[in-house]
C-alpha cells in the first residue's frame, strides 16, 4: 500500500506546501503498519493552536517590520492585477527578507502578548465621540450558554476597537524612510482613484495626478486639486464595482468605500446589500417596488440571486427541510430601522411558501393584533415596537405550515400612563376611539380620543398619513380570522375602556397631611361599571391602603402621589395582563390542531438600540437586551467562525472585533453587577433612586464600562456607544408594584378577565405554595429585571438550538424622510453591528468545510486513478491535486478541509459532468432495456387486447342485438296500440261527422218535400176552388137561363192583357236577376277557387292522415292475419268517407241538384225577396273572407316578430303557432259548413225561379 507521500510524488519540482509538511509529520509521528490507513493528526495540547514544533512562526505571506505584522491584511484587500507589479519590485521586497528571518519570533510575540495583557490602555473609540478602555474580561456568572461557558471564560478577549482604516493604507516608517504596504503602493504608482479625507473629516473621490515627495496632488470630482499626504488617503474601487451587491466583491474594504456602495444602491432603491453572511437591509422610508408575488415566485424558482429578505428566508427553509435543523432569522437594528416591516416581509415570503391550508393567512394576521396592542409612536418611528417578539412557525415533512407560537418580551407598559411630548400611547386606543361602532361606543361608553387624560397629555392624537378608523377595521378582520369569538373581542374592548377610564378619575386634597378621596365624577362610574365592581369598592382600592398592625388591620388614606401612582399602577397592570391574555389566545388558536414537528424557523423582532436625551428603566432592559444580541451575533459570526479553524489546526490570524463581554459582565455579575444592585436596592423598603446610583458609583466605579455621575445618572460603555441613563423611576419600576387593595378589586368583580388577571398575579408570587390569599398578594413578587433576564437567557438558549441567519437593517437618517443617507449615522450602525469585520471574515475565512470523510464521499469519485491509500486524508488530497487547487486556496485540518469562496465550483462541476455522462449512460441503457420491454409487452398486450376487446364486442353486440330485438318487438306492439286507437277515434269522429251531415241534408230535403207538398196542396185547392166557382156560376146562370155576357169577357181580356204586361215586366226583371246571378256565380267561381285552395291543404292533411294509417294497417298486416282481415272489412267505410267527404267538400254539378229540387215551385212573389238573400249572403262570405285572411296575416306576422325576439320575449312561439293553427282549423271548418250551406241554399234559389216560371207559363199556355 502507498503512503501518503507516495500520493504527492505526481509533484516532485514544486516547493513542499504547509499540506505536504503536515502530511510528512503524520508520516513520521504514525507508527502504524503500512497495511493499516493512517491515523488523523492528534488534537492540538493547546486548545485553537498547534504544538509549536509543528506550527511555523508566523503566518504565511505575514512580513515583520519594527516589530509589527504587516502584508497579511493587505493580501487580502489586494487587487489582482497588483500581483504582477509586485513581482517586478526585487527591491522592495526581496530585500527585507534577510531582516525578516534573522527576527526573533518569541520577541515578537512577547510584544503583541503584553500590549494584549495590558489592562487601562486608551484607544480611540470612534463611538459616540468617546474613548474606551481595555479592560481584563471578569468572569461572568451565568450565561444562556451554559455548554461552552467553561472554554468562553478561559478564551474571552478584552473588548477592543477594530483598527483603524487608515492601517491599511498609511505609509509606516522603518529608519525614517516611508514604506508603502502593497494596496497603497500599487495605487500610488497607477494613479488609481482614492478617497481624500479633507479638513471637515470628509471623505471625497478623487483621481491621483502626480507624486512629488511625501505629497499627493487628488484631482477631485468637483474639479478641485488639493495635494495631501499619503496618510490622508484610501484607494477606492474601480468603477465597475460601484453598487456591487456583496461587499466581499470589493477590491478594498474601507469606511468611504462601504459608505459609497451602500448610498449608490440606496439611490436606486437596491435597499438590500450582503455583508458576507448578514444581509444589510436599509430602510427605504417609503413604498419600494420589491415585493410581491412576482418576487416571491422568482426567488422561490430561483430565477435570481439579489439580496433580499426572501432570499434569506428561502435558504433558512430550504435548510431546515434538507437538514432537519430548526432555523432562526435575527433582525436587529437601531429604533425606526424598519424591524417590524422586515420581519413581517419574511414572514409573509415564508407563509407563501408554506401555504395552501389556511394556517398562513393567521399567522400574518397575527402582525395586526400586535401592532395595534404593542406598537406606538415615538420621537424616532411611528410605529415603533415598544416589545420584543419571537415568532416561531412550524412547519410539516412536506413543509406547509402547520403550527405558530408566539413569545413576547418586557412590554414598556409605562407609556399607557405617561410618556414624552410628540409621542402616543399605543395604537389600540386611538384606532378604538375612531372606528369603533355606534353598538360599540354605547356599550363601551367610549368618547373620543382627546376626552381621555391619558391619550390627550402628550399633544399628539394622530399620525399623518395613518386612518386610524381603517386600520381598527382591519383589526377587526384579523381578530375574526384568527379566530378570536366575538365575546373574547367585546372583553378586550372592555378591558380597554377601563384603562381609559381611570385616566379620567381624580383625586381632592381633604386635609393639611395631603391625604385624598376620590373624585365622583363620570370616569370612576364608567370603570367601576366597565369592571364589573361597585363604584365604592374602587373608591377603595384607589384611596386607601390597609396595614397590619399586630392582630388589626388599620385603614390608612394614601397621599395624593400615592394615589395617583396606584390608579395608574392598576391601569398599567390590566393593560399588561391583557396583552399576554391576547396573546395566549392567538397561540391557542395557531395551535389548535398542530403537528408535533421537530422543524420551525423563528423570527426575532425586538427592540433595537435606544439612546435619547433621556433614558430611563425601559431603555436600560432594552439595550441590556441589544447586548446580549449583540453577543450571540458576534458569538456565531467572530468566535465560533475562528475557533473552529484554530481547533482544526489551521493556519489563521484573528480578526479582532469589537466584542462586548465586558459590558455584559458590568451588567451580570454576582454580586456586583448592574441587574444585581438593582434587584438588591429594590427590596429595601426605604431605598430611593439616589441611593441605588450612590451604591451604583460605590461599587462600580472602578469598571472602565462604567461611569457615574450627578444627580442620580450614570453612563454606560454599550458596543454602540455610551448612554447616559437617569435612575429616575428606576426602583419603582422594579418592584412594578400592585397592593392588595387593587388585587382583591380585580378578584371581587364580575367579569371573569379580570378574576383572570388576579389569578395570574398571584402566580407569579414566590411563596404562593405556604401562604393564605390575603397575605399572597402581599408577598415579594418576582422583580422586573430578574423576569426579563430569565426570559432573554431562555430566547438565547432557544436561539443557541437553531441555525441562526442575521438580518441588520440601517436608519439611513434621522428625520425619517426617504433618499436622505447620512453618511455618520449609516457608519456609526455598520460599526456598531460588526459589518466591517463580518467582510473581513468572510473574505479571509474559509466558508466551505467538509470533514475528510464527507469530502471523500463526495468527490472521491472523481479520481481518474486509484489510491493506493483508501484513507479519506489520502483520497481528499489526491483529489485536490488532480485538479489543480492552489494550495493557498485550502487548508487541511485534522478533522476537515477548509476551502476559500468559489473553490468548489470546479469540484462540483466536475461532479455535474461525471454525474451526467453518467445519468446519459444510464439513460441509453435504460432506454434501450426499457424499449425491448415495452416492444415484447406491447406485442403480448395487442394480443390481449385484441382477444379481449373481441371477446367484449361480441358480447356487446350480443346484448346491443337482444335490446333491438326488445326495443322493435315493444315498438311494435306500441305502434299497433297507438295506430288502432288513432284509427278507432278518427272512425268514429268521421262517422259522427257523416251522420251529422247526412241528418242536416237529411232534414233540408225533408223540408223541401215538405214545402213542395205545401203548394202542391194549395194550388189543388185553389184550382178546385176556381172550378168550383165556375161551376157554381154557370150552374147558376143555367139555371136563371142567362149567359155570361159580353162584359164579362171584356173583363176577363182585360185582366190577361195586364197578367201580359205584368208577366213581360217579370221576364224583363228576371233577366237583370240572371245577369246579376251570372255575376254573382262569377264571384262565386273565383272564391270557389280560393276555398279549393284551403280544401287542398285540408285533403293534404287527411290524405297524409290516410297515409298513416295505411301504414298502420300494413304494420299490423304483416304480424296478424286477423288485423288484415279487419283492415279488408273496414275497407268499404273508408270509401264511404271518401266518397262522403267529397260529397261534403260541394263537388256534385248544379244540374244534379236541380234535378233533385225540379218539383219545387215557389211563390212569383218571393222571387225577389229571394234574390236579395243570396246577394246578401254571398256579401257576407266574401267580406269574412277578407277579414279573417288580414287577421291571420297579422297573426302570422306578429309570429315572425316574436321569433326574431322583437317583441313579446316572456312568449313561446311554438305555442302561439299551434294556436293559431288550431283557430286556422275551427274557422276553415266553420267556414267550409257555411259556404256549403250557402251553395244549396244558392241552387235551391235558382230551382226555384226556374220552376215558378216554368209553372207559371204552363198555366197561362194551358188557358
Amino acid at each position: 500500500m502507498l503512503t501518503a507521500a507516495a500520493v504527492m510524488a505526481p509533484v516532485p519540482a514544486a516547493p513542499k506546501s504547509s499540506l505536504e509538511v503536515l502530511l510528512e509529520t503524520i508520516k513520521k509521528r504514525d507508527e502504524r503498519p503500512k497495511d493499516e490507513p493512517p491515523a488523523l493528526p492528534a488534537r492540538p495540547t493547546c486548545r485553537g493552536r498547534l504544538p509549536r514544533a509543528r506550527r511555523s512562526p508566523t503566518p504565511p505571506r505575514v512580513h515583520l517590520e519594527d516589530g509589527v505584522a504587516e502584508g497579511a491584511a493587505a493580501d487580502t484587500d489586494k487587487k489582482p492585477e497588483a500581483v504582477p507589479d509586485t513581482d517586478k519590485k526585487p527591491e522592495a521586497v526581496n530585500e527585507n527578507k534577510p531582516e525578516i528571518e534573522k527576527e526573533n519570533t518569541p520577541e515578537v510575540k512577547k510584544e503583541i502578548g503584553g500590549q494584549e495583557a495590558k489592562e487601562g490602555k486608551a484607544v480611540n473609540g470612534r463611538i459616540f465621540g468617546a474613548k474606551r478602555k481595555l479592560c481584563s474580561v471578569e468572569p461572568v456568572d451565568e450565561s444562556p450558554y451554559v455548554e461552552n461557558l467553561h472554554e468562553e471564560r478561559k478564551d474571552a478577549m478584552a473588548c477592543k476597537e477594530p483598527p483603524s482604516p487608515y492601517f491599511s493604507s498609511a505609509r509606516a516608517k522603518r529608519n525614517g524612510k516611508p514604506v508603502f504596504t502593497d494596496s497603497m503602493d500599487y495605487v500610488l504608482q497607477k494613479k488609481l482613484r482614492v478617497w481624500c479625507s479633507a479638513s471637515d473629516e470628509k471623505w471625497e473621490l478623487g483621481q491621483i495626478e502626480s507624486i512629488s515627495g511625501d505629497d499627493v496632488e487628488i484631482h477631485l470630482v468637483n474639479g478641485e486639486v488639493l495635494t495631501l499626504p499619503p496618510e490622508r488617503l484610501l484607494p477606492a474601487n474601480p468603477d465597475i464595482l460601484d453598487g456591487v451587491d456583496d461587499l466581499i466583491q470589493m477590491s478594498y474594504l474601507n469606511e468611504p468605500s462601504v459608505l459609497y456602495n451602500l448610498q449608490y444602491r440606496y439611490s436606486r432603491d437596491l435597499i438590500y446589500t450582503k455583508a458576507g453572511p448578514v444581509l444589510i437591509a436599509i430602510n427605504p422610508l417609503k413604498e419600494v417596488p420589491l415585493y410581491g408575488k412576482d418576487f416571491i415566485r422568482k426567488y422561490r424558482q430561483k430565477l435570481t440571486n439579489d439580496p433580499h429578505v426572501y432570499a434569506i428566508a428561502d435558504i433558512a427553509f430550504n435548510e431546515m427541510l434538507r437538514d432537519g435543523i430548526n432555523q432562526s432569522i435575527i433582525i436587529s437594528g437601531e429604533s425606526g430601522a424598519g424591524k417590524t416591516e422586515t420581519a413581517k416581509i419574511a414572514m409573509q415570503y415564508l407563509a407563501a411558501l408554506g401555504g395552501a391550508n389556511g394556517m398562513e393567512s393567521e399567522v400574518l394576521q397575527t402582525n395586526v393584533i400586535l401592532e395595534a396592542l404593542g406598537n406606538a409612536k415615538t420621537s424616532r418611528n411611528d410605529n415603533s415596537s415598544r416589545f420584543g417578539k419571537l415568532t416561531e412557525m412550524h412547519f410539516s415533512e412536506t413543509g406547509k405550515i402547520c403550527g405558530a407560537k408566539i413569545q413576547t418580551f418586557l412590554l414598556e407598559k409605562s407609556r399607557v400612563v405617561r410618556r414624552a411630548p410628540g409621542e402616543r400611547s399605543y395604537h389600540i386606543f386611538y384606532q378604538l376611539c375612531s372606528g369603533a361602532s355606534p353598538l360599540h361606543r354605547k356599550k363601551l361608553l367610549l368618547r373620543d380620543a382627546n376626552y381621555y387624560n391619558y391619550l390627550k397629555q402628550s399633544s399628539c392624537l394622530r399620525i399623518d398619513g395613518v386612518d386610524d378608523a381603517k386600520r381598527f377595521s382591519s383589526l377587526l378582520g384579523a381578530l375574526d380570522i384568527v379566530q378570536i369569538s366575538g365575546e373574547n373581542q367585546m372583553e378586550l374592548f372592555s378591558m380597554l375602556a377601563v384603562v381609559l377610564w381611570l385616566g379620567n378619575i381624580s383625586f381632592s386634597v381633604i386635609d393639611n397631611e395631603n391625604h385624598v378621596e376620590v373624585d365622583s365624577n363620570e370616569g370612576l362610574a364608567n370603570a367601576a361599571k366597565l369592571l364589573g365592581c361597585s363604584v365604592p369598592q374602587l373608591v377603595i382600592a384607589l384611596s386607601t391602603r390597609k396595614i397590619q398592625a399586630g392582630k388589626e388591620n388599620i385603614v390608612q388614606r394614601l397621599t395624593l402621589t400615592q394615589a395617583i401612582d396606584a390608579r395608574d399602577a392598576l391601569a398599567k397592570s390590566i393593560y399588561a395582563h391583557l396583552f399576554d391574555w391576547i396573546v395566549e389566545q392567538i397561540n391557542h388558536s395557531l395551535g389548535t390542531g398542530r403537528q408535533r414537528t421537530r422543524r420551525s424557523i423563528s423570527i426575532l423582532d425586538i427592540y433595537g438600540f435606544e439612546s435619547f436625551n433621556k433614558n430611563g428603566f425601559e431603555q436600560f432592559c432594552i439595550n441590556y437586551a441589544n447586548e446580549r444580541l449583540q453577543q450571540h451575533f458576534n458569538r456565531h459570526l467572530f468566535k465560533l467562525e475562528q475557533e473552529e479553524y484554530l481547533d482544526d489546526g489551521i493556519d489563521w490570524v484573528s480578526v479582532e472585533f469589537v466584542d462586548n463581554t465586558d459590558c455584559l459582565s458590568l451588567f451580570e455579575k454576582k454580586p456586583l453587577g448592574l441587574l444585581s444592585l438593582l434587584d438588591e436596592e429594590s427590596t429595601f423598603p426605604k431605598a430611593t433612586d439616589l441611593s441605588f446610583a450612590n451604591k451604583l458609583k460605590q461599587h462600580l466605579s472602578g469598571n472602565p464600562g462604567f461611569k457615574g455621575e450627578q444627580d442620580g445618572a450614570f453612563k454606560i460603555c454599550h458596543y454602540a456607544g455610551e448612554v447616559s441613563y437617569d435612575t429616575t423611576g428606576f426602583l419603582e419600576k422594579n418592584r412594578d408594584p400592585l397592593h392588595t387593595e387593587s388585587i382583591q378589586l380585580l378578584f371581587s368583580c364580575k367579569s371573569d378577565l379580570p378574576k383572570d388577571f388576579a389569578s395570574v398575579m398571584i402566580a407569579y408570587s414566590q411563596n404562593k405554595s405556604s401562604l393564605s390569599c390575603h397575605l399572597l398578594v402581599d408577598s415579594q413578587k418576582q422583580s422586573v429585571v430578574n423576569k426579563f433576564k430569565a426570559q432573554l437567557f431562555k430566547l438565547m438558549q432557544q436561539l443557541e438550538n437553531t441555525s441562526p441567519h442575521f438580518i441588520r437593517c440601517i436608519q439611513p437618517n434621522n428625520k425619517q424622510r426617504p433618499r436622505q443617507f447620512e453618511h455618520d449615522l449609516v457608519l456609526h450602525q455598520l460599526k456598531c453591528c460588526g459589518v466591517f469585520e463580518v467582510v473581513r471574515i468572510s473574505r479571509a475565512g474559509y466558508p466551505t468545510r467538509m470533514t475528510h470523510q464527507q469530502f471523500a464521499e463526495r468527490y472521491g469519485f472523481l479520481l481518474s486513478h486509484s489510491v493506493a491509500s483508501q484513507n479519506p486524508l489520502s483520497i481528499s488530497v489526491a483529489v485536490l491535486q488532480q485538479f489543480s487547487i492552489p494550495p493557498e486556496m485550502y487548508q487541511v485540518g485534522y478533522t476537515k478541509l477548509f476551502l476559500r469562496t468559489g473553490q468548489v465550483a470546479a469540484l462540483e462541476n466536475a461532479k455535474n459532468r461525471m454525474l451526467h455522462g453518467a445519468l446519459r449512460i444510464q439513460r441509453n441503457f435504460r432506454g434501450l432495456h426499457t424499449r425491448r420491454e415495452y416492444y415484447t409487452l406491447k406485442k403480448g398486450a395487442t394480443a390481449l387486447q385484441s382477444f379481449v376487446r373481441g371477446e367484449k364486442a361480441r358480447f356487446r353486440f350480443d346484448y346491443l342485438f337482444k335490446r333491438w330485438r326488445a326495443a322493435v318487438l315493444i315498438q311494435k306492439y306500441t305502434r299497433r296500440r297507438l295506430a288502432a286507437t288513432m284509427f278507432t277515434d278518427q272512425l268514429k269522429n268521421i262517422v259522427v261527422l257523416q251522420s251529422v251531415m247526412r241528418g242536416c241534408l237529411a232534414r233540408k230535403k225533408f223540408k223541401c218535400l215538405q214545402e213542395e207538398k205545401e203548394s202542391k196542396v194549395i194550388n189543388s185547392k185553389v184550382r178546385r176552388d176556381v172550378r168550383n166557382n165556375i161551376s157554381q156560376v154557370r150552374l147558376c146562370h143555367e139555371m136563371n137561363g142567362e149567359y155570361p155576357r159580353q162584359p164579362v169577357v171584356t173583363e176577363l181580356e182585360g185582366r190577361v192583357s195586364k197578367a201580359e204586361a205584368l208577366l213581360r215586366d217579370k221576364e224583363e226583371e228576371n233577366a237583370m236577376l240572371k245577369q246579376q246571378l251570372e255575376q254573382y256565380e262569377n264571384k262565386w267561381s273565383e272564391y270557389e277557387t280560393k276555398m279549393k285552395v284551403m280544401e287542398e291543404a285540408w285533403k293534404k292533411q287527411l290524405s297524409s292522415l290516410q297515409l298513416s294509417l295505411v301504414a298502420a294497417k300494413k304494420s299490423l298486416a304483416a304480424d296478424d292475419m286477423v288485423t288484415r282481415a279487419a283492415r279488408t272489412d273496414t275497407t268499404p267505410t273508408h270509401a264511404q268517407y271518401d266518397s262522403e267527404d267529397t260529397m261534403s267538400t260541394g263537388t256534385h254539378t248544379p244540374e244534379g241538384t236541380e234535378l233533385k229540387y225540379q218539383n219545387h215551385n215557389p211563390e212569383p212573389r218571393l222571387a225577389t225577396g229571394n234574390s236579395d238573400r243570396r246577394i246578401n249572403a254571398v256579401n257576407h262570405l266574401a267580406k269574412e273572407f277578407e277579414d279573417r285572411r288580414q287577421v291571420f296575416d297579422d297573426d302570422a306576422g306578429f309570429l315572425v316578430a316574436v321569433k326574431s325576439g322583437q317583441i313579446g320575449s316572456n312568449m313561446n312561439p311554438d305555442d302561439e303557432l299551434r294556436k293559431l293553427k288550431d283557430r286556422f282549423a275551427t274557422w276553415k271548418k266553420d267556414y267550409k259548413s257555411r259556404l256549403k250551406e250557402t251553395k244549396v241554399n244558392l241552387q235551391k234559389v235558382g230551382s226555384h225561379d226556374e220552376k215558378s216560371r216554368k209553372r207559371w207559363w204552363g198555366k197561362k199556355s194551358s188557358k
